[in-house]
């Protein structure tokens, strides 16, 4: 099985990708799974023993497109407020708000083609308020037996107070040779999790972070592309 976690920027994608990967060693010994925007790299590089492969990326191109479109691969697209992802963006990798505007219009292009491919889409709310009920979704939509302790321990395992954790290992001394150099940040190879991973990671946020006039781009883009929900 191929899975593909191609969630909107800053909107729990790391966090599908980690529950995906988690309900798939369950079932699995032949698990992989990385980052990169680029799928014939991130398939070639696969062992011949994988069973199973999850990539987490932002961007589709027209391959990674194609077998969403026939359902060859399987795909989970996170969403978030898109105030409150793009402010999220800016501050985390210090990127002008006309270039993340760009990226966010990209990604609900790919929201749409999503949602009538039949992908699962989650929103980074119900992720938040709703743990246990979105790992459960998720195994269910890869078709994947899990008890409701596994479901729980899952959850757990990538709650906010487990992930702030995890970013502050991944920020000691001892860990740093391990962490892979991306663009604008670094990031762990096992959990893709970046350095100062979760900012604020509330909602409603950045409707107080924008100015006015940026809201009002937002609001427009929104309008050309559609509204977010869930499917």
């Amino acid at each position: 099985m191929l899975v593909l976690c191609n969630g909107m920027p800053r909107s729990a994608s790391t966090w599908s990708y980690n529950v995906a990967m988690a309900l798939l060693r369950h079932a699995a010994d032949e698990v992989h799974g990385g980052y990169d925007e680029n799928l014939h790299r991130f398939l070639r590089c696969l062992p011949a023993s994988c069973v199973h492969a999850v990539l987490k990326c932002h961007s589709l191109d027209g391959a990674g497109i194609g077998l969403a479109q026939v359902q060859a691969a399987k795909v989970i697209y996170t969403w978030r407020d898109l105030a409150d992802a793009t402010a999220s963006y800016m501050t985390m990798f210090d990127v002008d708000f006309d270039r993340t505007l760009a990226i966010m219009s990209s990604s609900l292009d790919l929201y749409q083609r999503h949602r009538r491919n039949g992908a699962l889409i989650l929103g980074y709310e119900a992720i938040i308020r709703q743990p246990a009920e979105s790992v459960a979704a998720v195994a269910a939509y890869l078709n994947l037996e899990a008890s409701q302790d596994q479901i729980a321990k899952i959850a757990e395992a990538n709650s906010f107070a487990r992930t702030r954790e995890k970013v502050k290992e991944i920020g000691s001394l001892d860990y740093g040779e391990r962490l892979v150099r991306h663009e604008r940040s670094s990031y762990d190879p096992e959990t893709l999790l970046n350095l100062d991973h979760i900012r604020d990671g509330g909602t409603g946020y950045g409707a107080g972070r924008l100015n006015q006039s940026q809201l009002r781009r937002i609001d427009e883009l929104l309008r050309e592309k559609g509204p977010l929900g869930e499917s």
